[in-house]
């Protein structure tokens, strides 16, 4: 699977079969094919009145994601297939497909995600095109549900970037004179963030919506920046005497920061999955 550009690789059987009609030969397509990477076979036999056609394929199929709820997102994989030139009303597939188990090492190969439940099979007549009065197709839909692995990302990026907001909120309990201490901390960890964001921005599209691990990003930076308006805040009071009260706004920060980043966290969760 590949998110960025939006596609999948599938490797799999197709087999047909079909009353043997006299000049009568399917033209089945895979509508969402980008590109054939390779057919080792294609063979047709007759059995009992009934043409038998059977093919390895392997291609390049484009993929709807919803990243949404990134990195906590479940994803359906489609292969669609329809008749190239015979519309509904001479050609329409049966309503019970033989579906195969999916091959062992098929989950081997998606690193990155575990297969969802079995495949799944539909059909439905619909128009080639939404406006027009062109002629209805009967379409075949094999569709397959994965849901991400979020240990890597887990571990790799939000852990890191937690530890992060954390040592940044250490500089509460800087005294409030050290102002160099606390605005050294902070624009590290700051920096550090949007560090770790552009190495997991790399790997995805550039979707016109937030997933949740931008909103966490984004809660994150505000986070950095508050916390760093408040030690110049606090370092102006102590410069006009007030430390006292520098002292007080600093122990307020010590639990309504983590308080209300939780809260901003659990706001972009229900976000996240009311998009979905």
């Amino acid at each position: 699977m590949d998110e960025k550009l939006g596609t999948w690789d599938a490797d799999f059987y197709l087999s047909e079969s079909w009353v043997a009609t006299p000049d009568f030969m399917p033209t089945t397509e895979i509508v969402n094919e980008v590109t054939r990477q390779n057919e080792q076979f294609d063979d047709i036999e007759l059995i009992d009145r009934r043409c038998i056609r059977s093919r390895r394929i392997h291609s390049t199929l484009r993929g709807k994601y919803n990243l949404r709820m990134f990195p906590f997102d479940k994803q359906r994989l489609t292969l669609e297939f329809s008749d190239a030139e015979l519309a509904a009303k001479f050609l329409q597939y049966d309503g019970n497909a033989s579906i195969t188990n999916l091959d062992d090492e098929a989950n081997d190969e998606l690193a990155s995600w575990k297969v969802d439940g079995k495949l799944d099979y539909s059909h439905r007549t619909r128009n080639f095109v939404d406006v027009g009065d062109t002629a209805p197709y009967d379409y075949a839909t094999f569709s397959l549900s994965v849901r991400r692995h979020v240990t890597f990302h887990l571990t790799k990026f939000f852990l890191p970037l937690l530890v992060i907001v954390a040592v940044a909120f250490s500089i509460f309990w800087i005294d409030p004179d050290d102002l160099n201490s606390k605005a050294s901390i902070g624009v590290t960890c700051l920096l550090a963030a949007i560090a770790f964001q552009l190495a997991e921005a790399g790997s995805l599209p550039e979707v016109a919506y937030l997933t949740f691990a931008d909103r966490v990003y984004a809660i994150c930076y505000i986070a950095l920046a508050a916390a760093l308006l408040f030690a110049v805040y606090g370092n102006s009071l102590a410069r006009k005497a007030e430390k006292a009260r520098a002292a007080r706004l600093d122990r307020a920060a010590r639990w309504a920061f983590p308080t209300c980043m939780a809260l901003a966290l659990l706001l972009a969760v229900a976000r996240s999955a009311w998009a979905q």
